[in-house]
């Protein structure tokens, strides 16, 4: 569990604020550009782990064909563009405008429908095949956790699963001149190109620690870890 208050309001109304303006550069860290460039051998190694996530989504997908699914934070779509081919019908959240105009013009999909929506507030209306989130469930403070994955739990139809694509503990991750995250604190500082500074919610979950925890509150875990960068899987309905 982390050791701050990472629900103060202030800290998770910077969250917002913060992605909003790193919109136009949030690419960056997943192409390894700018400031996220490590060098040839540390990029490499990201871009084999990004290959590992991509196909095993893809294929995961390809095998359980949801029908609809509903994606939490959708950001620029980077991952939108690999399940919206692949459902029926997705509707895309985010609580950033900015972003999900980049999502729009890289998707351009007739099947994606988006919804501006504070995730903290976010109650479900109806149920769907598959809830789909890509580096989200590190921003969910670590006493929303519960909350959070009950509200999973109403959004899915009986059969239904998660998706989690998220953040391994790695200092080449994040900025060159990013601060070495505290893997405890539950709490990070952020830079924009810009130079201004930001307080996000950043948990690191290992796939162990994340199982026994989903499995408490009637969940099975298949999530697991990259060589190096991120943590990757379903998550079901644990069978009564």
């Amino acid at each position: 569990m982390s050791d701050i208050a990472a629900t103060d309001p202030a800290i998770l109304a910077e969250q917002v604020a913060y992605y909003r303006k790193r919109a136009g550069e949030y690419d960056e860290w997943w192409l390894r550009t700018g400031r996220y460039d490590h060098g040839a051998e540390l990029n490499a190694a990201w871009n084999a782990d990004v290959n590992e996530v991509e196909s095993a989504l893809r294929a995961w997908l390809d095998v359980r064909k949801p029908r609809d699914a509903v994606e939490l934070a959708c950001g620029t779509g980077l991952f939108t563009r690999w399940v919206a081919p692949r459902v029926g019908h997705l509707l895309a959240l985010d609580a950033s405008p900015e972003v999900q105009a980049i999502n729009r013009a890289r998707v351009d999909s007739a099947n994606v429908e988006y919804a501006l929506v504070d995730l903290f507030d976010w109650q479900p209306q109806v149920r769907y095949d598959l809830v789909f989130m890509s580096f989200w469930l590190s921003h969910v403070p670590d006493d929303r956790f519960d909350e959070f994955w009950r509200r999973v739990r109403a959004a899915l139809k009986h059969g239904g699963a998660a998706y989690v694509i998220d953040s391994g503990w790695d200092m080449t991750s994040t900025a060159k001149n990013h601060a070495r995250p505290d893997r405890a604190a539950g709490v990070a500082e952020r830079k924009l190109n810009d130079g201004s500074e930001y307080r996000i919610v950043k948990v690191f979950h290992e796939p162990g620690g994340l199982a026994r925890r989903l499995r408490a509150l009637g969940f099975a875990s298949r999530v697991v870890h990259t060589p190096r960068y991120f943590i990757h899987g379903a998550v079901e309905l644990a069978a009564c």
